[in-house]
C-alpha cells in the first residue's frame, strides 16, 4: 500500500485486524511507524487473536522478533481454524534476511499486507497487488510514475477518505475500505 494520511493507514490496518479477527483468524502486526493510538486499539479492541510488535527502528527486525513472529505465525498455520493467519507490515524497511523469512512465510501460507514507508519503497514489478490511498502533489506524482502511470496523480489526489485504487497485475479497481467499528 503506498501513501495516505497517518489516519487512514491506522484505520486501514485495525480495519483489517479486526475483519480476520471476527472470522477467527489470527493476525499479527509488526510496526516501525509505531503509533500509539494503533497499538492501543490492537492491545485493547482486538485482544486473543491479534498480536502487535513495535519495532525498535524500520531497518532492522531482530532476531527475537523474527522468532516471536515466527513462532505465533506456525501455530496459526497448525491451528487451521479460519484459513490463513495474516500479517501486517507497518513502514518496515529491513534487509535481506527479513526478505527471506517474508518469502519463507508466503509459501507456507499467511497472508501479507504491506504499509510501505514512502513512494520510494514502491519498487513496480517486486508486488502483484498494491492498495494505493489518497495523496498529493509529488507525492502523487511519484506514486504514478512507480505504478507506471497506470493511474494519474490527479486520481490519486482527487480519491476521498476511506477510498483507494486496487491495482493486480495489468488491471485497477475502485474499492471501499474496511470500517473499524
Amino acid at each position: 500500500m503506498a501513501e495516505g494520511k497517518k489516519g487512514e493507514k491506522d484505520t486501514l490496518l485495525v480495519g483489517l485486524a479486526l475483519r480476520q479477527v471476527r472470522q477467527q483468524g489470527i493476525v499479527l502486526c509488526l510496526a516501525a511507524s509505531r503509533q500509539r493510538q494503533t497499538e492501543v486499539q490492537f492491545r485493547l479492541l482486538l485482544r486473543g487473536s491479534a498480536h502487535y510488535l513495535p519495532l525498535p527502528t524500520p531497518e532492522v527486525v531482530p532476531d527475537d522478533i523474527a522468532r516471536k513472529v515466527l513462532r505465533i505465525l506456525s501455530r496459526a498455520l497448525d491451528e487451521k481454524k479460519a484459513g490463513s493467519p495474516l500479517l501486517l507490515l507497518d513502514s518496515i524497511t529491513a534487509e535481506q534476511g527479513w526478505e527471506r523469512t517474508l518469502i519463507f512465510l508466503l509459501k507456507a501460507g499467511v497472508t501479507l499486507v504491506e504499509l510501505l514507508p514512502s513512494p520510494a519503497s514502491l519498487v513496480f514489478g517486486r508486488y502483484d497487488t498494491v492498495l494505493l490511498l489518497r495523496a498529493d502533489g509529488e507525492t502523487a506524482s511519484q506514486i504514478s510514475r512507480a505504478v507506471g502511470r497506470k493511474v494519474s496523480a490527479e486520481e490519486l489526489a482527487n480519491l476521498k477518505a476511506g477510498e483507494g485504487i486496487f491495482i493486480r497485475l495489468a488491471r485497477k479497481q475502485w474499492v471501499s475500505l474496511p470500517e473499524t467499528l
